[in-house]
């Protein structure tokens, strides 16, 4: 139950920025596909729970549950992996018909900061702590997703920016679109720098790759985070 109820979580928030990314555009889910995924995923929920943490060819009695939350956070992040990947690619598909709508809509900038965060935080969460963790197999499929989910997120990122940018040139410097400008070229750039180190070290370095760039990332945090409490204040 307490497992059920941690994925219930992780897809309330995935269904919530999904759908507000959507909304962004002004393209409203038909009612029909909301009820379907919510009975869906509802359904859904005890059998992946169950799935997760319960070992069957053992008897009740001699499960192992004294691994933590590590070891699911990790599993919940990778099977929402591919979520985010079919959500990103049908996104990216339908802004052409609604290309100026985040030009126009102040809460885009609010949704996609939120879209930009999660992602980052859900290829944190999916990335191998040391590489005997999984298969070979299961290896190269993760290191594929990732890396298509950060260039995915990469291009609507950019699309983002440049929303942020031309309302800012036309509605003047503010607070907020200075902190938002920061923290998605930062964000891009980490993401960016994932996708060259990746292609650059190849299969055998993937995993030490990511957590090279993860941690290197930490200091660009703290030092815009820094900037935003110090000097921003100063600034207006």
């Amino acid at each position: 139950m307490i497992t059920a109820g941690l994925y219930l979580i992780a897809g309330l928030v995935l269904g919530g920025i999904t759908i507000g990314m959507f909304e962004a555009l002004s393209i409203s889910l038909p009612d029909i596909w909301l009820r379907l995924i919510a009975a869906g995923g509802l359904g859904l929920l005890p059998v992946i729970a169950v799935a997760s943490v319960y070992d069957p060819t053992v008897g009740p009695a001699e499960q192992d549950f004294d691994q933590g939350l590590s070891k699911f956070i990790a599993t919940m992040m990778r099977l929402l992996l591919p979520l985010t990947l079919g959500v990103l690619v049908i996104y990216i598909l339908v802004i052409p018909f609604n290309f100026l709508e985040p030009f126009e809509n102040r809460d885009v900038l609010i949704v996609y900061n939120l879209m930009l965060f999660a992602i980052m935080g859900l290829l944190l969460g999916a990335t191998p702590i040391r590489g005997d963790d999984l298969s070979p197999q299961l290896q190269k499929w993760l290191r594929r997703g990732i890396i298509t989910v950060a260039i995915l997120a990469v291009l609507v990122s950019i699309y983002a920016l440049s929303a942020t940018v031309y309302r800012t040139i036309e509605g003047g410097l503010t607070i907020n679109r200075l902190t938002i400008i920061g923290w998605n070229i930062i964000n891009i750039g980490i993401l960016l720098w994932l996708i060259y180190n990746q292609f650059k070290d190849g299969q055998k370095k993937w995993i030490a790759s990511l957590h090279s760039v993860f941690s290197q990332a930490t200091n660009a945090y703290l030092v815009w985070g820094l900037f935003l409490v110090i000097i921003l204040p100063l600034l207006f």
